[in-house]
């Protein structure tokens, strides 16, 4: 069935990075299904301190996926969750969201990473002031500040040096289950997303947040503005 997903997307999507997702893939019901369970006795899986039979499964079916959009000449992306069966092939590039450790894993392992971290306020769609403040309530998410954003280093410390050429740079993502219209889409995204977009394109030491809040006042709500933002 995958493959022949993958057989119609590639038709649509000519890009060499082809994402796989990997995340919400709930492995508790791979422990409960016969045939899930035969195949891991198959494949000789057994469980360990590190890895569960089901995330070696999961592995397994990544694995395969990769190989198959291999020979299409893409490459895949996939969130954190497809490290934990391990054997990933170095060529795929691992989605760090849950935190920055499966960033820093990904880049120790030789595989490219993008830092996502929705904790850092990667995720446009947590709230960026006191919800209370904020139309439509917090949805499922918390409160991230401006300056926690724009703060973030999508190079981590222990990265710095040998590490970091496997750090492709900084994500943003919007999720809107939580987001009813399009103001409220604007709202969250803005302007975080410019603080995001600095923090990709500049240096550390060039960073500044109170300069960087200047000149939004400044300029960028104007030119957010002029397009009707």
């Amino acid at each position: 069935f995958l493959e022949d997903v993958v057989d119609e997307m590639v038709k649509i999507f000519p890009s060499k990075y082809f994402p796989i997702g990997g995340d919400e893939a709930p492995r508790s019901e791979w422990k409960k299904c016969s045939l899930c369970q035969k195949k891991a006795d198959e494949l000789g899986f057994l469980n360990s301190d590190k890895r569960s039979r089901e995330a070696q499964l999961q592995s397994y079916v990544v694995t395969r996926m990769e190989k198959y959009l291999n020979k299409y000449g893409k490459t895949i992306i996939g969130w954190d969750e497809i490290l934990e069966g391990g054997g990933l092939n170095q060529s795929a590039v691992v989605m760090s969201w849950r935190g920055v450790q499966g960033g820093v894993q990904a880049a120790k392992a030789g595989h490219k990473a993008i830092m996502s971290p929705s904790s850092n306020g990667y995720y446009l769609d947590y709230c960026e002031e006191e919800m209370a403040l904020e139309p439509a309530g917090p949805g499922y998410a918390g409160v991230v500040p401006l300056s926690k954003t724009y703060n973030y280093e999508p190079i981590a410390p222990e990265l710095e040096g040998k590490y970091e050429q496997y750090i492709l740079g900084p994500q943003g993502n919007v999720w809107t289950e939580y987001i009813p219209n399009v103001n409220v889409l604007e709202l969250r995204m803005y302007p975080r997303a410019l603080a995001i977009m600095e923090t990709g394109w500049s240096q550390r030491a060039s960073k500044s947040f109170s300069d960087f809040s200047r000149r939004l006042d400044a300029d960028s709500y104007v030119r957010l503005k002029a397009h009707g933002a």
